[in-house]
């Protein structure tokens, strides 16, 4: 590990030292800089047993300047890379002493008596050797042991406090099968659970599903003997690869925890978060791994007219005239009524005809949308009559396959009598428009009027032309005035708001340099989210951008088919943020400078 970086990154100061510390000036000490430079090392508490820790300790006398380094490894003994810094300043005797203190958190494998080697650190132009240091491992205790059943149960509780079940109705299913699942959240009460953040994800590409929508909830569901709120969420499966496959799902929630350091053992489910500091963490919840066996379609017996269709059907036919006139369409509407994967299906086959034109159908569904399983799927064909005549209309052939009596079934559809009348003669309007124009205009001047006629005597018939008057044009102009200004004014507002958007973008894209300069990961990575989510509320012009959850942009981001290739990328920013933002000193360190770059390729490429 590089100590050096390590320290830049998680260096924890006393702050009330900083001022002292500023104003001091460093000792000097004769026969140059570094002569007065002093490194100790040791294990606080140098003998324990094998279920605890200990902190390895490297004091440096005369600086405090950051060291630079790398610690040896050792099989018997796992360091942790975040160390605590400590940089103090006093005066002895009336001569001023500083020191910097490495803490690491160690954890032995291996009961013995050990010796940590020594290895060398750089401070300026100059190198210096840690000294070893002993640390003697017992076995466990009673105390011991009791401490690591308990984390045992423990460990056990968490794993029973949120957990994903799903319920299939079927021990095997066929290929291109549909049928009715439920997924259920489970949420023990005692967990504090402040929401859910990710509706349940399938894992398992044999399989596709249904969207899932709301979830129903249910409160006081006894599992485990203990108390349970269930979520569930009704999806239709349908099986798309035969053989064994294997499914499964998972859910992200936010959970109200303490600060991990004062959890006891090290878990901050259970703590009461309203005493002291509390904070929000996502958890992901899993489910057991299920393997479902997919069966293929059996071959024999298979129609020729067969398309996929899985389940079992009844059919009826209507149509909408049964007279019309050539040329005139009629509307075929045919129903498949019962449960099987309407999702999948397509339209049923008609049979030619030299009578009728048919075009494509029409598809609408009615029943259960959430697992598309069981209700009614209308398909509308639009038919021309092309001859006059009593007229059939094309049969319609269905086949499907029933799983559950695993054989094939084809079913027709009813055949409906239209009469179809000739129509009237077509004339064309040309010839007679051609006649009249041909004839002498009549003259206004022939026009008279007499004074039996009521209303006002007229002098003249002859049309007045409101082009030529000013005040019609005067009128015409102040609506149309009217109608620039508001342009303008919008052009205005909205050029006023995209300057300020792109003000603000410059300043989050600094902020985001200058966190590099500082290797300060989490500004880093909380500055992308704000400015991800600047970006994706400007696409889908959304009021508040700044209130968008993780799964909330990455939603509004699906919605612009253009930047599908961006949901996995960004996704994984804000996995990191988040890592970064709730996982306090556990964090693990990244190369900034590569993550700038992909922040900025993802930045230009949301226009």
């Amino acid at each position: 590990m590089n100590l050096h970086s390590v320290i830049m990154r998680n260096a924890s100061t006393c702050i009330g030292l900083w001022a002292f510390i500023f104003f001091v000036p460093a000792p000097k000490y004769a026969g140059g800089q570094n002569q007065g430079i002093r490194v100790e090392s040791s294990f606080q508490p140098s003998i324990l047993t094998l279920s605890n820790t200990t902190l390895y300790k490297i004091v440096i006398h005369g600086t405090q300047e950051n060291p630079q380094g790398k610690i040896p490894k050792v099989s018997w003994l796992n360091l942790s890379n975040n160390p605590q810094t400590f940089r103090s300043a006093s005066f002895v005797n009336g001569v001023p002493s500083v020191r910097i203190e490495l803490s690491l958190r160690a954890k032995p494998n291996e009961i013995g008596e050990f010796v940590f080697p020594t290895w060398n650190l750089t401070i300026g132009q100059n190198s210096f050797v840690v000294p070893q240091a002993s640390l003697s491992v017992l076995a466990p205790n009673q105390q011991d042991l009791v401490r690591q059943r308990e984390l045992k149960n423990q460990q056990e509780d968490l794993s029973q406090a949120a957990f994903i079940d799903f319920s299939n109705p079927r021990p095997f299913l066929y290929e291109g099968e549909t049928v009715a699942g439920e997924i259920q959240l489970f949420l023990w009460d005692r967990f504090p659970v402040t929401r859910i953040e990710e509706s349940p994800v399938k894992k398992g590409d044999a399989f596709s599903m249904t969207e899932v929508s709301q979830p129903l909830e249910q409160r006081n569901v006894i599992r485990f003997n203990k108390s349970y709120s269930v979520y569930s969420w009704p999806v239709g499966l349908t099986a798309a690869t035969a053989g064994e496959n294997e499914i499964s799902f998972s859910a992200n929630i936010r959970v109200r925890s303490e600060n991990r350091g004062r959890s006891p053992f090290n878990s901050p489910f259970f703590n009461d978060p309203f005493f002291g500091f509390a904070r929000d963490e996502s958890v992901r919840v899993l489910s057991e791994v299920k393997n479902i066996e997919v069966r293929p379609l059996p071959v024999e017996g298979r129609p020729s007219g067969f398309q996929g269709a899985v389940g079992s059907f009844t059919i009826r036919s209507s149509i909408d005239l049964d007279r019309v006139s050539l040329g005139d369409p009629v509307r075929l509407t045919m129903t498949l009524s019962g449960s099987g994967n309407f999702a999948a299906m397509p339209a049923p086959l008609l049979k030619q005809s030299s009578d009728f034109k048919i075009g494509p159908p029409a598809f609408s569904f009615t029943g259960n949308d959430q697992t598309k399983h069981q209700g009614e799927q209308n398909f509308e064909y639009v038919l021309t009559p092309l001859s006059a005549g009593l007229l059939n209309t094309p049969v319609v052939l269905f086949s499907y396959f029933d799983p559950i009596m695993e054989k094939f079934f084809t079913i027709t559809g009813q055949s409906h009598a239209v009469r179809v009348d000739p129509g009237e003669k077509w004339i064309d309007a040309t010839s007679t428009s051609s006649k009249e124009s041909a004839g002498a205009r009549i003259s206004t001047s022939d026009l008279f009027q007499t004074e039996s006629e009521p209303g006002k005597w007229q002098e003249s018939l002859a049309t007045y032309d409101l082009s030529k008057s000013g005040m019609f044009w005067t009128l015409q102009s102040i609506p149309l005035a009217g109608f620039v200004f508001l342009i303008v004014l919008g052009f205005q507002k909205r050029n006023g708001i995209k300057t300020n958007r792109k003000q603000n973008e410059n300043i989050l894209l600094q902020r985001m340099k200058d966190s590099v300069d500082n290797r300060d990961s989490v500004t880093f990575f909380r500055t992308f989210r704000d400015l991800l989510r600047m970006k994706i509320g400007a696409l889908n012009n959304h009021s508040n951008p700044s209130s968008l959850s993780s799964s909330e942009l990455l939603a509004e981001l699906q919605l612009k088919k253009a930047y599908l290739d961006l949901v996995d990328p960004i996704k994984g920013f804000l996995r990191k943020c988040d890592d970064y933002e709730f996982a306090g000193n556990e964090s693990h360190s990244v190369e900034l400078n590569s993550e700038l770059e992909e922040a900025m390729r993802i930045y230009k490429k949301i226009r």
